[in-house]
C-alpha cells in the first residue's frame, strides 16, 4: 500500500502541473475569444463556402488553400488540407461566427503546451524544466499570432503532429514497438498535411534526437524509412492538387540566394530579440536586405551571432560527447532544434518574407528548454543557505512570466479590433496595404475624414515604399471617398490615377465613376 501511494504522488503531481498549463494558456487568452475575422482569416474562413459543409473535407486534399477565392492567382503553393478541415470542423461546431474557431484555436494550443511538457520529461527526466518550458510557452506574447489569428492555424497544426510524431518516436527508441513506430510516421503525415515546413523539419528533429539521445541509430537508415515513405503518399496528392510544382513569382526570387539567405540568417537573431524582449510584436514584419557580409552593422552582428553559436553548439557538443555532462547536451539539443525549425524559412527556396512572428511558434521550444535548463542549473549552484539565493531566481522568474503573461493579454487587445489591430502594425512600419485597408474600415463606419487621412498616408508611404498594386486601390477608394463627402474636384484627381495604373478591373471602375461624375 505504501509502494502504491508513492507511486501514485508523481502522477497526481503531474496531473496538477497539466492543469496548471492549460489553466494557464486558457486565463490568458480569453480575451481573444470575441475577436472579428482579419486579413486571411476573411479568405480562408468567413468567404469561403466550403467549408459550411463538412462533407467537403476530401474536396480540402485534392486544392490548394486559396482554391475558392475568385480573386486568388490561379494557382498558390499553399498545400494545407488539414487547416482547412479543421475550419469545416468548427463550422460544423459553433457555426459561422469567429468566437467558435479562435476556441479551436486555443485548445490546440493547450494540448500543445501539454505535449511540450510530456516532450521535454521524456527526453530531461526534469519535471521543474519541463513545467517551465511548457508554461513559458504556454503564456509567451509571440505566439498571438498563432492563437489569437484564426489563420495561424497551420503552426498549431504541424506543432501538434510534430510534436506527437517526435514522442512516439521518442517511446520506440526505448521499447522497439513497432506501433509506435507506425504512429511516428502517421504523425509525421499529418504534418505534411498542415504545413509544408514539416517535410524537412521532423526528419532533421529525429536525426537531432538520435545524433544527441541514441547515437547508435543516428546514421541508420531503417530509423527514418517508414518517415520517408509517408512522402509517397504526401507528395502525389499535393503535386495533384497543385497541377504540378504550382511555381509562383514571388517578390523575394528577384534577390539573390546570398543576401536572401543572408538576409533571413539576420532574422534569426531578430527571433532571440523578440522571445527576450517581444516589445514590438506587429503583423507584416520587414527587415532591410543584407548584400554582404560586412556591408551594415547588421550583417557584421549577423556574422559575429553566428560564430558564437557555432562555437556553442561545437562546445557543449563536445561536452555531451566526451563527458557525458546531461546539462551540455540539453543545451546543444535546445539550440539545434531552434536552428533546424527555422532551415525551411532560410529563404534557400525564395518564400513570401524574410520574417514572421508565426515562425517561432515550433522553433522557440529549443530557446525555452536551453535557457530554461541554464537558468535551472544556475539556481542549484547557488548557496541557498542564504536566503537571497534560495529565493531570488525564482522570484524572477515568475516576474518575467507575469510580464509575457500581461503582454499576451495586452496583444490580445490588438486581435479584438480590426483598425486597432492594423494600427499596431503601422506603428512600427509603414505599409500601404494596410493604410488601404485602414482607410476602407473607416469609410465603412461613416468616418470618411479619418478614412482621407489614411488613404493620403498609404500614397505617401508608396513614395518610399513603392506599391504599384496596392496605391492603385489606395486612390480608387480614395476616390470614392471623395466623392461621398461631395469634394469632386478632388474625387476626380484620385480616380485619374487610377487610369494611368495596370490595374484593367479598376481603370474600368474608375471610368464608369468619372463619366457618372460629368453627368
Amino acid at each position: 500500500m505504501v509502494e502504491q501511494a508513492a507511486s501514485e504522488r508523481p502522477n497526481k503531481i503531474k496531473l496538477v502541473l497539466v492543469i496548471l498549463i492549460a489553466c494557464a494558456a486558457f486565463s490568458v487568452y480569453t480575451n481573444s475569444f470575441n475577436g472579428p475575422f482579419l486579413f486571411d482569416d476573411v479568405v480562408l474562413v468567413k468567404d469561403n463556402p466550403l467549408i459550411r459543409d463538412i462533407s467537403n473535407i476530401p474536396v480540402f486534399f485534392k486544392t490548394d488553400i486559396f482554391s475558392h477565392n475568385p480573386d486568388a492567382k490561379p494557382i498558390s503553393n499553399s498545400y494545407r488540407p488539414l487547416q482547412t478541415a479543421t475550419y469545416a470542423i468548427d463550422f460544423f461546431l459553433w457555426g459561422k461566427g469567429p468566437m467558435g474557431f479562435h476556441l479551436g484555436n486555443l485548445l490546440f494550443h493547450i494540448i500543445n503546451a501539454i505535449l511540450v511538457f510530456l516532450l521535454i520529461e521524456r527526453l530531461t527526466r526534469n519535471r521543474s524544466l519541463s513545467f517551465f518550458v511548457s508554461l513559458l510557452f504556454s503564456i509567451h506574447p509571440v505566439n498571438t499570432q498563432c492563437v489569437s489569428y484564426i489563420a495561424g492555424r497551420a503552426d498549431l497544426l504541424v506543432a501538434l503532429f510534430v510534436f506527437l510524431s517526435f514522442k512516439f518516436y521518442i517511446d520506440y527508441s526505448k521499447v522497439k514497438r513497432a506501433p509506435l513506430l507506425f504512429l511516428s510516421a502517421i504523425s509525421y503525415l499529418f504534418a505534411l498535411y498542415s504545413k509544408e515546413a514539416a517535410m524537412v523539419i521532423l526528419p532533421l528533429i529525429l536525426f537531432l534526437y538520435n545524433v544527441t539521445f541514441n547515437k547508435t541509430e543516428r546514421f541508420k537508415i531503417r530509423s527514418y524509412l517508414l518517415h520517408i515513405s509517408m512522402l509517397a503518399v504526401y507528395l502525389p496528392t499535393r503535386l495533384h492538387a497543385l497541377n504540378g510544382l504550382a511555381p509562383r513569382s514571388l517578390e523575394l526570387s528577384k534577390i539573390e540566394l546570398f543576401p536572401r539567405v543572408l538576409t533571413s540568417l539576420k532574422g534569426l537573431f531578430i527571433d532571440l530579440r523578440i522571445l527576450l524582449l517581444p516589445h514590438d510584436l506587429h503583423f507584416g514584419r520587414t527587415t532591410e536586405v543584407e548584400y554582404s557580409l560586412f556591408g551594415t552593422a547588421g550583417s557584421v552582428l549577423t556574422v559575429l551571432g553566428l560564430l558564437i553559436f557555432v562555437y556553442i553548439l561545437r562546445s557543449t557538443y563536445t561536452k555531451w560527447d566526451k563527458k557525458k555532462d546531461m546539462g551540455a547536451g540539453i543545451i546543444f539539443f535546445g539550440f539545434s532544434w531552434f536552428f533546424v525549425s527555422m532551415l525551411p524559412l532560410l529563404n534557400i527556396i525564395p518564400l513570401q518574407v524574410f520574417h514572421s512572428d508565426n515562425w517561432l511558434y515550433l522553433s522557440s521550444i529549443g530557446i525555452y528548454l536551453a535557457a530554461g535548463h541554464i537558468i535551472w542549473h544556475a539556481w542549484r549552484a547557488l548557496d541557498k543557505r542564504r536566503i537571497i539565493f534560495k529565493y531570488l531566481i525564482p522570484l524572477l522568474v515568475s516576474a518575467a512570466l507575469l510580464l509575457y503573461g500581461y503582454a499576451t493579454v495586452k496583444r490580445n487587445g490588438d486581435y479584438g479590433d480590426e483598425i486597432r489591430f492594423y494600427l499596431s502594425s503601422l506603428r512600427w512600419r509603414p505599409n500601404v496595404k494596410f493604410y488601404r485597408v485602414v482607410g476602407g474600415l473607416y469609410g465603412e463606419k461613416g468616418d470618411y475624414e479619418n478614412a482621407v487621412k489614411h488613404f493620403k498616408m498609404g500614397i505617401e508611404t508608396d513614395k518610399i515604399y513603392p506599391s504599384p498594386e496596392e496605391v492603385t486601390g489606395v486612390y480608387y477608394n480614395l476616390g470614392i471617398t471623395y466623392m461621398r463627402l461631395s469634394r469632386f474636384k478632388e474625387a476626380e484627381e484620385a480616380l485619374r490615377k487610377v487610369l494611368s495604373s495596370d490595374n484593367e478591373a479598376l481603370k474600368k471602375e474608375a471610368s464608369r465613376l468619372l463619366s457618372r461624375m460629368k453627368k
